[in-house]
């Protein structure tokens, strides 16, 4: 066997040497006839003449041998590439034309694909991701399905749940990292017991958690984010046993994460941002308690046991919802559970888009094999003759139709080369452009299930545009072809057909991917035209959080922020200074039930629902939000809890709709009973309304307290400056320093900074869509322009005869225009019907227009109209110019 293969590899590698071996021993056997013959006593040309006869066609015994050696594929495949790259290199022209046409549509799916690959198909860091899950709580009385869990319900389903092999929560929070360096806010996630048995993942330094560190006064220990190893400690490997201060109590890193280990889950963070550490969560014993654990603030993760599906975890996780309904109707109606895969959960909210963007991509791949395949029929009409000859001396339609698609490779990988160059450029420039916060983003590289990918796309390319060419090329009837009948016949007829036929459906395509594109262009321009309800120009804002072992009371947190307020008012350049408990246009903020004193009572689960802010000093003026009643909070209300509080437009026309807001009492159901029944809120004032979840929502009911009402230790800090809000972050952090310089300025940035990546997701799928379809508009130009301009050359004989007959030129001009109107016609009106069908998948992804809107539809025809006329005009125009004698020599 060995033998077999080393002779194989002799004859492939080693070509010529064998060949003359073969030679060498034809003309022994030849030799050795003749010398036989002669001795027989015939003469010496009779010899030879039986010779050669006894030994057969000395072609036809090489070609048997090259058969036996096993490598006659290879050999023809290495001609055919040879004379495939000499054909290439006599049509430079239609060479570079075909190549870019591939690079682009290859380079941009790669692109994507790269993108798609990272988000959605990449195998997940976990162990066995198919069975992990999210667990969530859902209300009809709540617009998002997704809520986070109380703990009491976490303790509940924990208990009572034979489904989950194991289940834990988490909870996240903001720390101060100090006497490492300069002092950094970091995120820490609060874990329960097993939480790193139900992902399946353990430490890449270190042990991890032991049993111990559940118990209180044990979890003084945390695991580190490897990146956040990396970028912090220099990868420091005997950082393990060591202990840093965590808001000023000293924490020992037991472990550190595996490089691409994240579990940030859409609405089960409170940060939105990824954790740099994780702490073991000893849970007190009122975890459980329904009368202090109903605040909802946990994530919940399980993992199914072997053989559960994803549907029975669904069905008994409802049923114990709806058993906890009916036990405790006062905190759990209404509220139910839902199972959520974690894959599904991670992806759940960009996967309308990236699928979006990779069926855009894959039509402007489809567009781009079939302007190279139009180009390829152009092309074997002008070598119909040649593949006629061989067809005619025996080769067979199999042979010529290899030949042919080894040229169609040859171009795709060519194009898949320079395609992949692009992709690498491209790929860099989608990072770039890319919404903050993609989990998974950073495990995008150039890698074997990249390439493969690019060889998948190049040979599945190579066969569309390549096979359509090569079967009519050698289905042309061979008598006419050699008689040079085939322009008027039904062959050519049939090639002229397919050649339009193309270019509808570059047509069709281009107005399915323009028309996607216009509708994200209109609605990002109705997005980003949306009022926000306060000014954003010249608004800086950062956040501080206070440690409890320092602050711990709430006087003492009042006092810090009130001091603080006053001394960046006295920076230069400031004009005032407020804050917030959550950070406008984020996405994050708290929701609490309500009852109105005068409204019937109801269940605390059945109470209306408002979101709670709590703010400072100016804060209404200093965010530019109008006063419409009533009056802001007094200094003795910003400084101890007079029971007042400040509502939104919003509230007041679902809470109070025909009534005086002012004077009315509110109580609000927090976690921690801060106000409660004896203590009612007094309502002072109406304010307008503020999309805090960002332009794409609708302003929700709010209720403002003064800080000394519901003290928080963590506040985002509002500063409205004169001049660029950067020129005064050196000079505010100065004096944070000198109150405490162990606290850090976290989350540095402008409000129209905040305002921008609120619709980044939007920008960027918008930016996308509308560079590829400007790839297929430019496509679908040459495509026009390319058959417009053959079918000229093929009618320049008919053109010269109509113009020497008394045609005038605006005749010529208007019969080619006809032709050209035809074809975008017939396309605009396929892609029309396509367009309306498919644009209604992406409603998704719009605001403030409608999947058929039509405005845009009446745009995108115009300007594919627009283009069609100028790549028809162009040949049209060259045509008039043609003199009728030269034409009439034409052939």
């Amino acid at each position: 066997m060995l033998d077999n293969l080393q002779f194989r590899l002799r004859s492939l590698f080693r070509r010529e040497h064998v060949e003359e071996e073969m030679n060498e021993e034809l003309r022994f056997h030849y030799e050795h006839q003749v010398e036989k013959y002669a001795a027989s006593g015939l003469s010496r040309e009779e010899a030879q003449r039986r010779a050669r006869f006894a030994i057969g066609g000395e072609d036809k015994i090489k070609e048997d041998v090259r058969e036996a050696r096993g490598v006659s594929f290879v050999e023809t495949l290495l001609q055919d590439l040879h004379y495939g790259a000499r054909m290439l290199r006599k049509n430079p022209s239609f060479t570079v034309v075909a190549i870019l046409t591939l690079a682009l549509g290859m380079g941009a799916t790669t692109a994507i694909f790269s993108v798609v690959d990272a988000l959605l198909l990449r195998p997940l860091p976990y162990g066995d991701p198919a069975s992990l899950v999210v667990v969530w709580e859902n209300s009809i009385r709540h617009s998002h399905p997704h809520n986070v869990v109380a703990p009491a319900n976490f303790a509940d389903w924990q208990r009572q749940n034979s489904v989950f092999e194991s289940m834990a929560a988490m909870a996240d929070t903001r720390a101060n990292l100090t006497g490492a360096g300069t002092p950094k806010q970091v995120i820490v996630q609060n874990v329960t017991a097993g939480f790193f048995h139900v992902v399946d993942v353990n430490p890449v330094v270190g042990s991890g958690f032991t049993e111990e560190n559940w118990k209180q006064g044990k979890d003084d220990v945390v695991i580190l984010d490897y990146g956040f190893w990396k970028e912090r400690f220099g990868s420091d490997p005997y950082l393990i046993g060591k202990t840093i201060d965590i808001n000023g109590k000293p924490q020992v890193v037991v472990g550190i994460a595996p490089k691409d280990f994240n579990l940030y889950v859409k609405d089960g963070s409170l940060t939105g941002a990824k954790p740099q550490m994780w702490s073991p969560w000893a849970v007190p014993q009122s975890f459980g308690d329904r009368k202090e654990s109903m605040g909802r603030y946990l994530t919940v993760v399980a993992r199914m046991k072997a053989g559960v599906t994803l549907a029975q975890a669904r069905d008994q996780m409802s049923t114990i919802a709806t058993r906890l309904q009916q036990q405790y109707p006062d905190t759990n109606a209404h509220w139910g559970a839902t199972v959520v895969l974690i894959r599904e959960q991670l992806s759940g909210d960009l996967r309308p888009a990236l699928v979006t963007l990779f069926c855009a991509v894959a039509f402007v791949l489809l567009i781009a094999c079939a302007n190279v395949s139009g180009l390829l029929l152009a092309r074997a009409a002008k070598r119909e003759k040649e593949i006629a000859i061989r067809t005619a001396i025996g080769a067979s339609r199999w042979r010529v139709a290899r030949q042919l698609l080894t040229e169609s490779l040859l171009l795709a990988i060519i194009g898949g080369l320079l395609g992949l160059l692009l992709a690498v450029w491209g790929t860099n420039a989608l990072l770039a452009a890319s919404p903050k916060g993609l989990l998974g983003l950073n495990s995008v590289s150039l890698d074997n299930r990249l390439l493969s990918f690019a060889v998948a796309a190049t040979l599945l390319s190579s066969l569309l545009f390549g096979f359509l060419p090569s079967y009519v090329a050698t289905h042309s009837p061979i008598a006419e072809t050699l008689k040079d009948e085939t322009r008027g016949s039904s062959a050519g007829g049939r090639r002229r057909l397919l050649r339009h036929a193309l270019v509808v459906g570059q047509m069709g395509l281009a107005m399915v991917l323009l028309a996607g594109s216009g509708l994200l262009i209109r609605s990002f321009i109705r997005l980003a035209g949306v009022n926000p309800g306060f000014e954003t120009r010249n608004l800086l804002t950062f956040q501080v959080s206070l440690p409890r072992s320092k602050y711990a009371k709430d006087p003492l947190q009042v006092a810090f922020f009130n001091e603080f307020l006053a001394r960046i008012e006295r920076v230069p350049g400031v004009r005032s200074v407020s804050m917030e408990n959550y950070p406008p246009l984020t996405g994050l903020g708290a929701a609490t039930s309500i009852h109105i004193l005068g409204q019937p009572q109801m269940a605390t689960a059945e109470s209306p629902v408002s979101g709670s802010r709590v703010v400072g000093p100016d804060y209404f003026s200093t965010m530019g939000i109008p006063m419409l009643q009533g009056r802001t909070f007094s200094n003795p209300e910003l400084n101890e809890a007079r029971h007042v509080v400040i509502v939104n437009q919003a509230f007041v026309e679902k809470h109070l709709a025909g009534e005086n807001p002012l004077g009315k009492k509110v109580v609000i159901h927090m976690r921690d009973d801060k106000v409660d029944e004896q203590n009612p809120s007094e309502i002072i004032g109406v304010c307008g309304s503020v999309r805090q979840m960002g332009p794409g929502e609708e302003a929700k009911p709010n209720a403002y307290w003064p800080m000394p009402e519901l003290p928080y230790s963590r506040m985002t800090v509002l500063v409205r400056t004169s001049n660029a809000p950067s020129s005064v972050v050196a000079p505010i952090r100065y004096e944070l320093r000198q109150m405490d310089p162990e606290l850090p300025m976290a989350s540095i940035a402008t409000m129209d900074q905040l305002l921008s990546d609120s619709i980044s997701r939007s920008r960027f799928t918008m930016f996308v869509l509308g560079i590829f379809a400007a790839i297929a508009l430019a496509l679908t130009a040459v495509g026009i322009y390319g058959v417009i301009a053959y079918s000229v050359a093929q009618r320049t004989h008919e053109i010269g005869i109509r113009m020497a007959l008394g045609a005038q030129r605006r005749n010529v001009l208007g019969l080619v225009l006809r032709q050209g109107t035809r074809l975008t016609l017939i396309g605009v009106g396929i892609g029309i019907v396509a367009a309306l069908a498919l644009t209604q998948l992406m409603s998704s992804l719009l605001y403030g227009v409608s999947a058929t809107d039509p405005v845009t539809f009446a745009a995108v025809i115009l300007i594919l109209a627009a283009v069609a006329f100028f790549a028809t005009f162009v040949p049209a125009r060259h045509a008039t110019q043609v003199s009728p004698i030269v034409a009439l020599r034409y052939e």
